[in-house]
């Protein structure tokens, strides 16, 4: 099967590391895949890919609305005449279009995020419901609560939007044997953005540093509000303690390193960060939010809590007390992310490739 995925561009996030598993899977199953990146950046995730062989074409986007996307998109269907178009975010505004002007039977679109915070704006909503009911795209959700949000919000039937877990290449995980801790090390990887709410995590860790004052937190990612959230950790006393490590193209040593492993948002989808926590064998403490109540079960392979720093801090100074509860979580919690594998992710897309791009 010939697939073309597009994707905004590979900057730090999930949706692009989902991307980028999947396209490694796909191809190791034997499919010819091209990705589209609508900016012409060549990220670190961007140039990994390429060094394993991946063929990623660049376009000229520029910001905001950029009407020449429809047509620049189309050519290149027309020339590569894939059997699928695979969107992620919000490119779908201008793929699902050009996927029709070339004569592509149709899209399929994962929606990362529950529906009313994925769509950016009231256009996008607007343009991703039509798309969706015309059945130009079909919307593939990442977990039970995302597939409920889309059909609501979207007013769509449930029997036409697949459900497929995301994955990741579990074999790249570095499994954690020793439990013991010497300080505290928390861990934290996402964009510095509204979503991820790095203001309440630095609050929840203002309160676990004032019990065990050795504790460190480490910070992974980058994004518009990283220079705020590094006023604000300097505002909390913080800035010897809070480390910011920007973007890594390696995760799984820090992951290893790790005594905790923290997701406070407000919202997710699906979040590959919690996959990859999972496979380390990490403790988890995360906000009971989007998919996640999908992927942990409370009090068995991971901490679930409420939105508020006072819960955050209180779950993880829990785990930081007792050994034998971080060795019972994280093992648990390895054993559940099989069902996360990028393997078998690949395999569903293929069969949701086949089955709504008409190609039985």
């Amino acid at each position: 099967m010939k697939i073309l995925q597009v994707i905004p561009y590979f900057c730090f996030g999930g949706a692009e590391t989902m991307c980028e598993n999947l396209t490694y899977a796909l191809t190791n199953l034997g499919h010819d895949v091209t990705v589209v990146s609508l900016f012409p950046d060549r990220t670190p995730i961007a140039l990994r890919m390429e060094e394993a062989g991946i063929r990623i074409l660049y376009l000229d986007k520029k910001p905001g609305l950029d009407l020449s996307m429809f047509s620049k998109l189309a050519r290149i269907m027309r020339r590569e005449k894939p059997d699928v178009v695979h969107t992620h975010l919000n490119v779908i505004k201008y793929a699902a279009v050009s996927a029709k002007l070339a004569g592509i039977r149709r899209s399929v679109h994962t929606v990362h995020n529950v529906a009313q915070e994925e769509a950016e704006g009231t256009l996008q909503k607007i343009t991703n419901k039509i798309y969706f009911r015309l059945g130009w795209s079909i919307p593939v959700a990442l977990s039970p609560e995302v597939k409920n949000s889309i059909c609501s919000f979207y007013g769509i039937a449930a029997d036409r939007v697949p459900m497929i877990y995301n994955g990741v290449d579990l074999s790249r995980c570095m499994p954690k044997e020793d439990y013991s801790r010497k300080g505290l090390k928390l861990l934290h990887i996402g964009r510095f953005n509204e979503q991820k709410n790095h203001r309440r995590l630095l609050q929840a860790f203002s309160l676990i540093h004032r019990q065990i004052p050795e504790s460190q937190l480490d910070l992974i990612g980058d994004g518009e509000l990283m220079e705020e959230t590094k006023a604000f950790a300097k505002e909390l006393g913080l800035a010897d303690a809070v480390h910011f490590l920007g973007s890594q193209s390696n995760v799984y040593p820090y992951l290893q390193q790790a005594d905790v492993f923290l997701l406070p948002s407000d919202y997710e989808g699906m979040p590959m960060t919690i996959i990859e926590a999972m496979g380390t064998g990490l403790p988890i403490v995360a906000t009971a939010v989007g998919g996640v109540p999908d992927m942990l079960t409370n009090e068995e392979s991971g901490l679930l809590v409420p939105c508020d720093p006072e819960a955050v801090a209180e779950a993880v100074l829990r785990l930081a007390e007792t050994e034998s509860l971080r060795e019972n979580l994280g093992r648990k919690a390895r054993q559940e992310s099989r069902r996360f594998s990028a393997e078998f992710m690949a395999q569903q897309y293929c069969a949701a490739y086949k089955k709504e791009g008409g190609l039985l």
